[in-house]
Formats: structure tokens, sequence, C-alpha cells
């Protein structure tokens, strides 16, 4: 698990709970309402199904899961595997690869790889390769435009519940009994119409909560997940594609070098003196 993403979301909530407190350090029961949160995660819900198909929805917990998870993306490992198929392939030739292919646990590295060892056209093994990353990007785009679409939505339907308990709330008022003080029967409106907002801007309140500390930070976690693997797709087609041309290793490497910084290559240094 991402514990940056799991330590984020728990300070959220606890500086949250903090600025809910009252004077006596206890959260009062104003902020616990069911039927508010119901309006708030059920219209967000209801307009995310409307607008994406079934199928994508069914999807959600599994794309959200990706927020949470832990990075396994590592450019230097990456480029080491590349680097010895390399090696493999001036030694042995293309097809000794495939005694090969059950250790590559990257996908996208798998299939390529295997197309190398089918296409003899390099433009064309590019080709398939840069439609991988295409469609593999436009299938990220749809999980962070869901939860982008859903922090846009929340607020809206926080704003809706408020305004159908100031309704509720102004006409409850608007049917009250004559009372013989005046002014008694003026205070006791204004406390229960004050009392009444409260608990309307509550629905509010959980819409601004679940779109920013929710759903559009989730949707930026998926961006950065997604730049990640596309920052090393991107070395797998240089790679692969240099594999397939019988490039030298040793210009191979220093080619795949060029996509990770000066620290990352001294440590690799060291790392490979040491050994």
């Amino acid at each position: 698990m991402d514990i940056g993403t799991l330590f984020g979301l728990i300070i959220g909530l606890f500086l949250v709970a903090f600025g809910m407190m009252d004077d006596t350090g206890s959260i009062p029961e104003t902020f616990f309402n069911i039927k508010a949160m119901a309006v708030v995660l059920g219209g967000t819900f209801a307009a995310t199904v409307i607008n994406y198909p079934l199928s994508q929805i069914l999807g959600i917990i599994r794309v959200s899961g990706q927020a949470f998870s832990r990075s396994r993306f590592n450019p230097i490992a990456v480029i080491d595997d590349l680097v010895a198929y390399n090696k493999i392939v001036r030694d042995k030739g293309l097809m000794e690869l495939e005694k090969h292919m059950e250790n590559v646990e990257n996908k996208f590295m798998r299939n390529g790889l295997e197309m190398a060892q089918i296409e003899k056209d390099g433009k064309k093994l590019e080709i398939f390769l840069r439609n991988e990353l295409t469609n593999m990007i436009i299938r990220h785009r749809n999980g962070q435009e869901m939860f982008y679409n859903m922090g846009s939505y929340a607020p809206a339907f926080g704003l809706l519940g408020t305004v159908m308990g100031l309704i509720l709330m102004m006409t409850s008022q608007m049917g009250g009994g004559a009372s013989a003080d005046f002014a008694t029967q003026t205070q006791n409106m204004m406390s229960s119409l004050l009392s009444g907002m409260g608990r309307a801007l509550v629905t509010t309140f959980y819409g601004v909560l679940l779109a920013n500390l929710l759903f559009v930070p989730i949707a930026g976690k998926l961006k950065t997940r997604s730049d990640d693997e596309v920052f090393i797709n991107e070395i797998i087609i240089s790679g692969i594609l240099s594999i397939h041309s019988k490039e030298h290793p040793l210009i191979m490497e220093e080619k795949l070098l060029t996509f990770v910084s000066k620290q990352e290559k001294d440590l690799r240094k060291n790392r490979n003196g040491q050994q």
C-alpha cells in the first residue's frame, strides 16, 4: 500500500475532525446527518452512472485501488533487464528471448519482446508499441476523468441538499401558530431558523469534503501513477527497438540512462562497483 496516500487521508480527516470540535472538545451531532450523506453520495453515484457505461462503473473499485497501491516502477531495474536481454540477443539471436518470457513481469515489456521476435520491420514494431502506449494512456485517462467528474458532482449535490434543507426549514416556519408573546415567538423562530440552516449546510460540508479530500486527490494520484507508467514504457520502447536493431549493449545502456536523473545514475554506478 502507498503510505503517502493513506497518511495524507488520515491527516486530512484528523484536521477536519479537529475543526469540527466545539468548545467542549466534542463534535456536535449536527455534523452526522444520514440524509445529507445520502443526498451527496447517492447523487454523485447516480450522476456518475448516467455519465459512464456500466462496465466502467464496475471497475471503479479496481481503478481507485491504484491510488492506494505502492508504485512498482523502477527505471534502473527496467534498464538493467533490457540490457541483459540485449546481450542475450547479441549472443544467440532474437528467438532466444522466448526462453525468458515467463520471467518478464512487466506486461508491456513482455508483449513488446514477443512482438520483436515476430516483426522484422523496425518501423512496424515501433508503431505497434506506440499504439499500445496510446491505448493505455486513453484507458488511464478515462479513470482519472471519472474521479475528477465525481469531484465536481459532490459539491453540486451538497449545494442541492442545502437548498432542499432551506426550503423545508422556511416552509415549516411559515406554518407556525401564533403566540401570545410576539417577542418570544420571534426569538424562537430565529433560533429555529439558525438551527435549521446549520443542518441544511451539512450537505454542502459533505460535498466539499468528499470532493477535495477523496475524489479529486484520487484522480490526481491516478494521473501521477499513469505518468510514471508512461515514463517506464517510453524506456521500454526505446530499449526494445535497440534490441530489435541489435544495437551494441553499451550504446543502448548509455541511451537508456539518459531517461534517469544523475542521482539514480550515480547510485547504479556505485551499486555495480560494489558487486
